[in-house]
């Protein structure tokens, strides 16, 4: 077990930098940019002979670098990669995204924060405060009605991330 993850993580690390570095070539070698020209790609896919696993490297519809990890259709997946306004972030979930756990960096102090949820609903929220001056930790549940309950300090549910106390 602690191989298989020794393995895991030293192929996530591997296919981020990867990622990144297709991402930067693709933005070198762009046309007009007055750069000889080299071997560019779009995507990198990594594939095993008789196996439905999958690594794929590439620009996400922001432009920025991205790697998704499967085992194959109907099997949970690992996706990592920065968002369009440099935040970066990783998710793990089920096949359908419905069960998932997201760590990503948000809000105008760019903290630290992690999502989970089931069915398809927010669960649980912990992190440093996105909003608040010397970022205290936040933890917050949610009931099966939807109604966010502060269990420590506060979170920020507001999309603007710009919640005033």
């Amino acid at each position: 077990m602690r191989r298989r993850f020794g393995s895991a993580v030293f192929y996530l690390t591997l296919g981020f930098l990867v990622g990144l570095a297709v991402a930067s070539a693709s933005r070198r070698s762009r046309p007009g940019a007055g750069s000889p020209s080299r071997p560019a790609a779009r995507e990198l896919r990594v594939t095993s002979a008789g196996s439905a696993a999958s690594i794929l490297f590439g620009s996400s519809s922001e432009d920025s670098p991205a790697m998704w990890m499967s085992q194959g259709r109907g099997r949970g997946s690992v996706q990592l990669g920065v968002h369009g306004n440099g935040f970066p972030f990783v998710l793990v979930s089920d096949a359908a995204i419905r069960n998932f756990g997201l760590v990503r960096v948000d809000g105008k102090n760019a903290s630290p924060i992690l999502v989970y949820r089931s069915d398809d609903v927010v669960r649980l929220v912990f992190g440093l405060s996105m909003t608040e001056a010397g970022r205290p930790a936040f933890l917050a549940h949610y009931t099966a009605d939807g109604a966010r309950h502060d269990f420590l300090g506060a979170y920020c549910d507001h999309p603007s991330r710009a919640c005033t106390r």
